[in-house]
């Protein structure tokens, strides 16, 4: 949506307004094209700034902006030509075409990078995993987070990663076994503070996060079962890789830790 909205309000506005002003200057297609592409990328500016969307979607949509505009002072005949009748010749339009396709496909991949697939697209054009190897799962052992956050955001976070470095939390373990879509497996995690100590009567939670379907991701609160030990059976809905994000909270801290895990089909 970052993309398509407002490419498609430059692809729609700015030919209606130049074919209005060359009806009455027919004589200035090119300024005409030129102004239009200038007031165009001062226009999406501001709104950029605003909803800033990253670098990648402003060039991408900056791009579209001039490329329109380009192409209808392409066709238009010089000031002072004897016609004045547009004109479209196959070499300058097969560059322009090639060009406008590669800009396309870069749209849709952003797209689909910023916004990941839905689930019955990825099940129609993805493979389904092959084999069934060992699941396993790591925890880097840093803050979950979005590198997309605003400023104040990525400021708590920044607070929240040093707080979690000072208290010095470890936590180990992951699956009890072979993690296998349909199949209940035992998701297991131990806490131990930065002494070696176990961390005991914390409140544990897993969520696991799917990239192609939010609809998919579930959370499984993890109970205590021996002191510094929490467990939870879970059955995974889709194979392949989930990202697994962990909270353990105690006396109003809160120690949080992001991983990975890959899940065998049957």
């Amino acid at each position: 949506m970052a993309v398509l909205l407002p490419a498609a309000l430059g692809m729609t506005i700015i030919p209606m307004l130049f074919f209005l002003l060359r009806w009455r200057f027919p004589s200035a297609g090119r300024q005409i094209a030129f102004i239009l592409g200038v007031l165009s990328l001062a226009a999406y500016a501001p709104y950029a700034i605003i909803n800033w969307p990253g670098l990648d979607v402003v060039a991408m949509v900056g791009a579209i902006l001039v490329m329109t505009a380009f192409i209808l002072g392409f066709i238009s005949p010089p000031k002072h030509a004897e016609s004045q009748k547009m004109a479209f010749h196959r070499g300058p339009a097969t560059i322009i075409a090639f060009f406008a396709v590669i800009i396309l496909l870069d749209s849709i991949f952003l797209t689909i990078a910023t916004t990941g697939l839905s689930e019955n697209v990825a099940r129609q054009i993805l493979p389904e995993p092959q084999g069934g190897p060992v699941a396993t799962s790591f925890f880097p052992g840093t803050v979950a987070h979005d590198y997309q956050e605003k400023v104040r955001a990525f400021e708590a976070y920044d607070a929240a990663r040093e707080e979690q470095s000072e208290r010095g939390w470890q936590v180990q373990r992951g699956w009890m076994g072979e993690a296998v879509v349909g199949q209940s497996t035992p998701f297991r995690i131990q806490v131990r503070d930065g002494q070696g100590n176990p961390v005991e009567g914390a409140e544990a939670t897993a969520r696991f996060l799917r990239f192609s379907s939010q609809s998919l991701d579930f959370s499984r609160r993890l109970e205590e079962i021996d002191p510094g030990v929490y467990q939870a059976d879970v059955t995974p809905s889709r194979p392949g890789r989930w990202e697994v994000i962990v909270d353990v909270r105690r006396d109003g801290e809160t120690h949080q830790l992001r991983g990975m895990t890959d899940v065998a089909a049957r």
